[in-house]
């Protein structure tokens, strides 16, 4: 299908449903086609490609709203699938606030569309797939899976108020999974992947992260107890999403100060976190696999301050948060979809070297409270160190403490950020305040 086709059927949708009374409307529309080959039990278990075509209806009438979603469109789909959204509309309670967004420009993001991607055959991609899962492969690991994932997709967005915002993009994922393991040791589970929106580079790029893969699960051998102590503690980007960044995302979101849950709603320009943070949402880095134009809405995207220097710049909105908060929309709807932290002056080991007793977190897995902030969990796959140096990889210890006051305390961020797994850009946060309990 050519996104010329897709967005004249989404015209289609919407106007059935203009006809059919209502007041506004929108429609998203996607075209998507995924191969994928997955290895399990030591083999290659599953080659598949699959095509999806969706249509997702909205519609305001008397300030009702109603929905509908289909993938057909041929004959009287489309008519039905209105006709099933207005109704909908009937039976649901008036929001005064339901709106659409206006039409509006929007910045292209060049570099996420590749045609040789897009016409990868599937020959080559089995090629990606046993050269990859062969890097990833070492006498002392065990790998309990691998999958490759090439995405081609077309999108349009329209509106009645005359938004359109169409966009096509492809993407190459990669995933390895498993653990260390000898006749007398098994490692913790981990795993390691990456992403590209072109070919070209990709190979070599997934070669790097299985060399991660390996090297992180040959480094848990032969674990050791630690010791309990409260203070600093290493925090590698793999664990900031759950224990950083998710709760900064929720606390900034117009929805939760919209609920009264947000407990930043009255924080704007002042210091919530410690001045070593500073946090943009970028969603122009290609380096990330969530670059996009626009939202979810079709609303134009930026890069947007969110913490400079521990202040803290913006709330996030959608169309619909902003109207019911008097604000205007920030373009996330969906969320950040680029989170890039600047990186410090200090390396890894000079953050190491300045410390008593360190645990260097490398895997979380526990839980977090995003109203209170406290959270508890096990610190997997990490080491221990004292006085700078090294001793040893850790038995599973339990660490502890509070976001608010983690945020507060990030003592320093290490002089170099990762692309971790292509989901976000951040550096190493060295953090104080956090209960360690060895277990």
């Amino acid at each position: 299908m050519r996104l010329d086709e897709l967005k004249k059927r989404a015209d289609a949708f919407l106007g059935e449903a203009m006809q059919r009374g209502a007041d506004e409307a929108e429609v998203g529309a996607s075209h998507r086609i995924v191969d994928r080959i997955v290895f399990e039990k030591n083999d290659f278990q599953l080659a598949s490609s699959n095509t999806t075509l969706t249509f997702a209806l909205e519609v305001h009438k008397d300030q009702r709203k109603g929905s509908a979603v289909t993938n057909e469109t041929v004959g009287d789909a489309l008519g039905i699938s209105a006709d099933a959204a207005m109704t909908l509309a009937g039976f649901s309670l008036p929001d005064e606030h339901l709106c659409f967004p206006e039409a509006q420009k929007h910045d292209e993001v060049p570099g996420r569309f590749d045609a040789a991607l897009d016409e990868l055959s599937p020959e080559k991609l089995r090629g990606f797939a046993a050269d990859f899962l062969a890097a990833g492969r070492h006498e002392k690991i065990s790998i309990d899976g691998a999958e490759l994932q090439v995405t081609r997709e077309l999108e349009a967005i329209v509106n009645s108020k005359g938004l359109v915002a169409t966009d096509k993009a492809t993407q190459l994922n990669w995933v390895i999974s498993g653990m260390g393991k000898t006749e007398s040791e098994v490692t913790s589970f981990d795993w390691y992947g990456g992403s590209s929106w072109n070919w070209d580079g990709s190979k070599d790029r997934s070669l790097a992260d299985a060399d991660v893969f390996k090297d992180k699960l040959l480094r848990c051998f032969n674990p050791q107890k630690g010791q309990s102590y409260e203070g600093k503690v290493l925090l590698a980007p793999a664990v900031l999403d759950e224990l950083i960044f998710g709760p900064i995302q929720f606390h900034i979101s117009g929805r939760q100060i919209m609920d009264g849950k947000s407990r930043w709603e009255k924080e704007l320009g002042k210091q919530v976190a410690s001045d070593c943070l500073t946090l943009i949402d970028d969603p122009f880095d290609l380096d990330l696999s969530s670059a996009a134009p626009y939202d979810a809405e079709g609303v134009a995207k930026r890069r947007t301050p969110i913490i400079e220097k521990g202040l803290l710049k913006t709330h996030l909105d959608s169309t619909y948060t902003a109207k019911r908060r008097g604000t205007v929309s920030t373009g996330h709807a969906g969320g950040m979809k680029g989170i890039s932290v600047a990186p410090g002056t200090a390396s890894i080991d000079e953050l190491i070297a300045g410390t008593d007793k360190l645990v260097v977190v490398e895997r979380f897995s526990g839980n977090l409270n995003p109203v209170t902030g406290d959270f508890s969990g096990v610190a997997k796959g990490s080491h221990w160190y004292e006085k700078g140096e090294y001793k040893h990889p850790l038995i599973e210890t339990m660490i502890a403490g509070n976001f608010f006051e983690l945020v507060k305390n990030i003592v320093a961020v290490s002089n170099k950020a990762d692309h971790y797994m292509n989901e976000y850009k951040s550096p190493w946060m060295l953090v104080d305040g956090v209960s360690v309990t060895a277990n």
